[in-house]
């Protein structure tokens, strides 16, 4: 107890840091806002040496000696350097329009969620901790689709509670992890959209064993289920970050083999979307969230 009486006035300070800076920020043109968020971002990278280094061990496990050691540094900080953009451009999120959001953020590929809409059809719309992935969901709220997503809550409930009034002023429904997975089926089933970011190890889902970076690792497989249970398909969509602003890359659904063996379907789903997070994630590794614990689970756990 004395422990939590501890911690209430901590996050308190926190959370009404927060909100001055998010203040401040909101007030600001976007353009000087990015600036001050990437400052945030490089004072984060040298304070929270927990992460800093969790980052750091996790880069030497990917790419080893294909990058040197000051690479790997570089890239470790300019990971909480986009963190500090994205939290800049989440507290910007309602003053983005139809009006305005297309000079901050291009599309390629949106024909290909407009005619799976056209032909009454839905999809799981599958993405990673990359870019600002918030954006990516409030960027397709804005333009008038039907946005669903599944996400996991935020520690701090004050955090929370903004962040969710951010998402309602847009439309973005969000389905929490702990969610009846009923309420999905029923979304995939209505021929709506969800969201899924499958890129972490939580053995609170289901998941497999698949090859990340060389390595076994423990992968959600909620999408290659849901691929099972309902038909939809699976649609990669990703949002990368540019010197102008963002672009949003949708790729063609996957293409799935259905044998008949569910284990080895959900397998063979799961490593084929877990490659195609890889391919975006070498490619601009920067803006991967590289301070998860993506290999803590082993098969022996």
């Amino acid at each position: 107890m004395a422990v939590m009486a501890r911690k209430k006035p901590r996050r308190y300070s926190i959370f009404l840091l927060f909100r001055g800076l998010s203040f401040i920020v909101y007030i600001l043109p976007m353009r000087l806002g990015i600036f001050i968020g990437k400052a945030l971002g490089a004072l984060a990278f040298c304070i929270l040496k927990k992460e800093r280094n969790l980052a750091f061990l996790n880069l030497e496990s990917a790419f080893g000696n294909t990058k040197s050691k000051k690479e790997k540094r570089l890239i470790a900080r300019k990971v909480f350097e986009n963190l500090g953009k994205n939290f800049v451009e989440v507290i910007s999120l309602s003053k983005f329009n139809k009006d305005n959001i297309d000079a901050y953020v291009k599309c390629r590929g949106r024909e290909v969620i407009d005619s799976l809409v056209r032909q009454g059809k839905g999809g799981i719309v599958l993405t990673a901790h990359f870019g600002n992935w918030e954006l990516l969901a409030h960027y397709f709220a804005i333009k008038g689709y039907r946005v669903n997503v599944i996400a996991r809550h935020v520690r701090m409930e004050y955090f929370e509670k903004i962040l969710d009034g951010i998402r309602k002023k847009h439309g973005v429904n969000v389905l929490y992890r702990d969610s009846s997975a009923k309420d999905v089926i029923r979304l995939l089933k209505n021929n709506e959209f969800v969201g899924i970011i499958p890129d972490q190890d939580m053995d609170s889902v289901s998941g497999v064993f698949v090859d990340f970076f060389g390595k076994q690792t423990y992968t959600p497989s909620g999408p290659a289920i849901l691929n099972l249970l309902t038909g939809v398909s699976i649609i990669p969509c990703f949002i990368v970050r540019n010197t102008t602003g963002h672009e949003i890359i949708m790729e063609r659904p996957l293409e799935l083999n259905s044998t008949g063996d569910k284990e080895r379907d959900i397998l063979e789903s799961t490593q084929l979307y877990t490659k195609v997070i890889e391919s975006y994630i070498k490619k601009s590794p920067e803006q991967w969230v590289w301070f998860h614990e993506r290999w803590k689970t082993s098969r022996e756990s």
